[in-house]
Protein backbone atom coordinates (compact mmCIF):
# COMPACT_ATOMS: atom_id res chain seq x y z
CA UNK A 1 0.00 0.00 0.00
CA UNK A 2 1.03 3.89 -0.87
CA UNK A 3 2.59 5.49 1.93
CA UNK A 4 0.72 8.83 2.93
CA UNK A 5 3.90 10.11 4.90
CA UNK A 6 4.27 13.92 5.05
CA UNK A 7 6.87 13.89 2.25
CA UNK A 8 4.79 12.02 -0.83
CA UNK A 9 1.84 13.86 0.01
CA UNK A 10 1.62 16.46 -3.47
CA UNK A 11 0.16 19.72 -3.23
CA UNK A 12 -3.49 19.50 -4.01
CA UNK A 13 -5.98 22.46 -5.39
CA UNK A 14 -9.48 23.04 -3.94
CA UNK A 15 -10.15 21.80 -7.33
CA UNK A 16 -8.39 18.42 -6.56
CA UNK A 17 -9.97 17.42 -3.30
CA UNK A 18 -12.82 18.36 -4.37
CA UNK A 19 -12.49 16.26 -7.45
CA UNK A 20 -11.63 13.33 -5.37
CA UNK A 21 -14.39 13.81 -3.07
CA UNK A 22 -16.56 12.83 -5.63
CA UNK A 23 -15.41 10.32 -6.81
CA UNK A 24 -14.57 8.56 -3.25
CA UNK A 25 -17.62 9.45 -0.89
CA UNK A 26 -19.71 7.26 -2.76
CA UNK A 27 -17.36 4.11 -2.69
CA UNK A 28 -17.23 4.78 0.69
CA UNK A 29 -20.88 5.28 1.30
CA UNK A 30 -21.86 2.05 -0.54
CA UNK A 31 -19.60 -0.09 1.71
CA UNK A 32 -20.76 1.28 4.95
CA UNK A 33 -24.60 1.30 3.44
CA UNK A 34 -23.76 -2.35 2.49
CA UNK A 35 -22.99 -3.32 5.67
CA UNK A 36 -24.98 -1.43 7.71
CA UNK A 37 -27.94 -3.15 5.38
CA UNK A 38 -26.45 -6.54 5.93
CA UNK A 39 -26.39 -6.15 9.60
CA UNK A 40 -29.87 -4.77 10.25
CA UNK A 41 -33.54 -5.98 9.45
CA UNK A 42 -34.10 -8.54 6.89
CA UNK A 43 -35.02 -6.96 3.79
CA UNK A 44 -34.64 -3.45 4.65
CA UNK A 45 -34.23 -0.77 1.59
CA UNK A 46 -31.92 1.91 1.08
CA UNK A 47 -34.50 4.72 2.22
CA UNK A 48 -35.83 2.94 4.90
CA UNK A 49 -32.22 2.48 6.39
CA UNK A 50 -32.17 6.27 5.37
CA UNK A 51 -34.87 7.28 7.49
CA UNK A 52 -34.19 5.06 10.56
CA UNK A 53 -31.05 6.99 10.93
CA UNK A 54 -32.76 10.26 10.23
CA UNK A 55 -35.43 9.49 13.12
CA UNK A 56 -32.51 8.37 15.66
CA UNK A 57 -30.76 11.76 14.89
CA UNK A 58 -33.91 13.25 14.99
CA UNK A 59 -36.87 12.11 17.12
CA UNK A 60 -40.54 13.28 17.05
CA UNK A 61 -39.79 14.43 13.31
CA UNK A 62 -42.68 14.88 11.16
CA UNK A 63 -43.50 12.74 7.96
CA UNK A 64 -42.67 15.69 5.93
CA UNK A 65 -39.50 16.36 7.71
CA UNK A 66 -38.43 12.69 6.69
CA UNK A 67 -39.45 12.99 3.09
CA UNK A 68 -37.35 15.91 2.84
CA UNK A 69 -34.86 14.56 3.99
CA UNK A 70 -35.14 11.75 1.34
CA UNK A 71 -35.96 13.76 -1.33
CA UNK A 72 -39.20 11.51 -1.42
CA UNK A 73 -42.59 12.60 -1.60
CA UNK A 74 -45.19 12.43 1.46
CA UNK A 75 -46.92 9.74 -0.15
CA UNK A 76 -44.10 7.44 -0.49
CA UNK A 77 -42.66 8.55 2.66
CA UNK A 78 -45.98 7.81 4.08
CA UNK A 79 -45.77 4.23 2.86
CA UNK A 80 -42.19 3.41 3.22
CA UNK A 81 -42.84 4.95 6.81
CA UNK A 82 -46.23 2.32 7.51
CA UNK A 83 -43.55 -0.51 6.64
CA UNK A 84 -41.24 0.39 8.87
CA UNK A 85 -44.15 0.71 11.55
CA UNK A 86 -45.65 -2.97 10.85
CA UNK A 87 -41.75 -4.34 11.18
CA UNK A 88 -41.61 -2.47 14.75
CA UNK A 89 -38.92 -0.16 14.03
CA UNK A 90 -40.88 3.33 14.16
CA UNK A 91 -43.46 4.57 16.37
CA UNK A 92 -45.75 6.68 14.87
CA UNK A 93 -47.87 8.96 17.77
CA UNK A 94 -49.88 11.96 17.58
CA UNK A 95 -48.76 15.77 18.45
CA UNK A 96 -50.82 18.59 19.77
CA UNK A 97 -51.50 19.32 16.46
CA UNK A 98 -53.77 16.87 15.52
CA UNK A 99 -52.81 17.01 11.96
CA UNK A 100 -49.47 16.73 12.80
CA UNK A 101 -47.94 12.85 13.66
CA UNK A 102 -44.79 12.55 15.30
CA UNK A 103 -42.38 9.83 14.05
CA UNK A 104 -39.89 8.00 17.00
CA UNK A 105 -37.61 4.63 16.70
CA UNK A 106 -38.51 2.09 19.12
CA UNK A 107 -36.66 0.46 21.47
CA UNK A 108 -36.55 -2.25 18.84
CA UNK A 109 -35.11 0.17 16.01
CA UNK A 110 -32.94 1.72 18.31
CA UNK A 111 -31.61 -1.36 18.97
CA UNK A 112 -31.41 -2.98 15.47
CA UNK A 113 -29.58 0.42 14.27
CA UNK A 114 -26.87 0.07 17.30
CA UNK A 115 -26.05 -3.53 16.56
CA UNK A 116 -26.23 -2.53 12.51
CA UNK A 117 -23.45 0.42 13.71
CA UNK A 118 -21.11 -1.75 15.66
CA UNK A 119 -20.65 -4.76 13.33
CA UNK A 120 -20.12 -2.09 10.56
CA UNK A 121 -17.85 -0.35 12.59
CA UNK A 122 -15.97 -3.93 13.22
CA UNK A 123 -16.17 -4.62 9.49
CA UNK A 124 -14.24 -1.06 8.31
CA UNK A 125 -11.58 -1.86 11.24
CA UNK A 126 -10.71 -4.98 9.49
CA UNK A 127 -10.29 -2.78 6.07
CA UNK A 128 -8.21 0.18 7.74
CA UNK A 129 -5.76 -2.41 9.46
CA UNK A 130 -4.09 -2.89 6.35
CA UNK A 131 -2.45 0.41 6.93
CA UNK A 132 0.12 1.48 8.59
CA UNK A 133 0.07 4.00 12.31
CA UNK A 134 1.32 6.55 10.12
CA UNK A 135 -1.90 6.49 7.30
CA UNK A 136 -4.47 6.02 10.21
CA UNK A 137 -3.34 9.32 11.51
CA UNK A 138 -3.26 11.01 8.15
CA UNK A 139 -7.26 9.41 7.53
CA UNK A 140 -7.86 10.76 10.96
CA UNK A 141 -7.09 14.13 10.37
CA UNK A 142 -8.20 14.63 6.95
CA UNK A 143 -11.73 13.22 8.26
CA UNK A 144 -11.27 15.86 11.15
CA UNK A 145 -10.72 18.28 9.11
CA UNK A 146 -13.51 17.46 6.66
CA UNK A 147 -16.00 17.22 9.13
CA UNK A 148 -15.07 21.04 10.74
CA UNK A 149 -15.56 22.37 6.68
CA UNK A 150 -18.90 20.86 6.32
CA UNK A 151 -20.29 21.35 9.28
CA UNK A 152 -19.46 24.87 9.13
CA UNK A 153 -16.61 25.06 11.13
CA UNK A 154 -12.88 26.63 10.37
CA UNK A 155 -10.35 24.18 8.20
CA UNK A 156 -6.93 25.62 10.02
CA UNK A 157 -6.35 22.17 11.80
CA UNK A 158 -2.57 21.21 10.91
CA UNK A 159 -2.69 17.71 10.57
CA UNK A 160 1.08 17.59 10.42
Amino acid sequence: MQSLAKETIPQASPSDCSAQLIEVTPVIMRRIRGEMRRRTIPGLTVPQFRALNYLQRHPRSSLSDVAAHLGITLPSTSKLVQNLVVQKVVLRRGATDRRRICLSLTQQGITALAVARLETQRQLDEVLSSLKQDELATVSAALRILNTVFSGGSAGVDIH
